[in-house]
């Protein structure tokens, strides 16, 4: 496994493998990986030549410097995670060389996906997200790309500037969310929680499994008591607000997205979290889900917080 720094070392290397005709697999990461990290790379093993990572903690997405700061880096720990997995080669560039040399940040037309829910609550995040992305692929002509849907609306950014790009652009390889035995989505932002507050977020899986159960209900007949308690093994924060949906779910009244989400808000609260925002949108996009009449599966997004450290997550509500 070769570990390259610099732009001239990358260059040296690629011109090396791109002599052979090697299919080149990527996947880009900012470091303090964990499994689902490695699921992306024995993806990018089974399917291409050579694999390449990038570990890079990107300061143009960021939008509290202290975010920055406290975002978790653990070099030699990555190295050792990504050697036996079978990475070919790991690029690490200083910010002064990957953004130097004259290079200015180009504005991305995002179609307006940088601008809602996620974009939204952190204003020029995805252009950040975007324009490191394509600094990057414009140094490794890579043949496909591998990402993980726990960043969904992240993928949907990338998908459109590739989808800009001029030329032959890679393959977007969307992976599904790897998750903890308790249904924890993976984050190296996990490492910023206490063991109690990791309780706290399980509390989100507990809540799409609720609002899995929820749509499935049958439509005649109350929705079971179960779905309304409190979920077992909650850690409430002082304070927090009892799950009391506001209407209960019985044959008249059925089961409206707008009630849904209500109800997945209060859970959210039950178990601890603050939320920021929950939303259901149609698989795919990030148009709103109208209901089981929808054309379109529905699949629910979330962003909060616990402490000092805020969660995103999402879930397919599919049975």
């Amino acid at each position: 496994m070769q570990i390259v720094r610099t732009l001239a070392h990358l260059r040296q290397v690629l011109d090396d493998l791109n002599s052979k005709g090697a299919t080149l697999g990527f996947v880009p990461t900012m470091g303090a990986l964990h499994a689902g990290h490695l699921a992306l790379v024995e993806e990018a093993r089974a399917q291409t030549g050579v694999v390449i990572c990038s570990i890079f903690v990107n300061p143009l997405q960021f939008n509290r410097a202290e975010d920055l700061a406290r975002y978790p880096r653990h070099e030699e720990e990555d190295l050792a995670l990504l050697k036996p997995a079978g990475v070919d080669l790991v690029f690490m560039p200083e910010v002064g060389d990957l953004f130097g040399g004259g290079w200015e940040p180009p504005v991305y037309d995002l179609g307006g996906l940088d601008t809602v829910l996620e974009g939204a609550w952190r204003p020029g995040h995805f252009q950040g997200v975007a324009q490191v992305v394509g600094r990057l692929l414009d140094l490794i002509p890579c043949t496909d790309l591998y990402m993980g849907l726990k960043d969904y609306q992240q993928c949907l950014v990338v998908q459109r500037l590739l989808d800009t790009r001029k030329g032959r652009q890679a393959v977007l390889h969307r992976r599904p969310t790897v998750r903890d035995a308790m249904g924890l989505a993976l984050s190296s932002r996990n490492l910023l929680l206490s063991a109690e507050d990791l309780e706290r977020a399980r509390g989100i899986a507990r809540t799409w499994r609720w609002m899995k159960e929820a749509l499935a209900a049958p439509p005649s007949g109350a929705v079971p008591l179960s779905l309304a308690a409190p979920p077992s093994g909650a850690v409430p924060l002082s304070g927090a607000v009892p799950f009391s949906p506001s209407a209960p779910f019985s044959p008249s009244a059925p089961f409206s997205p707008s009630a849904l989400i209500e109800g997945g808000l209060h859970r959210l609260e039950q178990e601890g979290l603050r939320p920021e925002y929950l939303s259901l949108v149609r698989d795919g996009t990030l148009d709103p889900w109208s209901g089981p009449a929808d054309d379109g599966l529905p699949r629910a997004l979330f962003a909060g917080w616990l402490g000092s450290v805020r969660l995103i997550d999402n879930e397919l509500l599919a049975p």
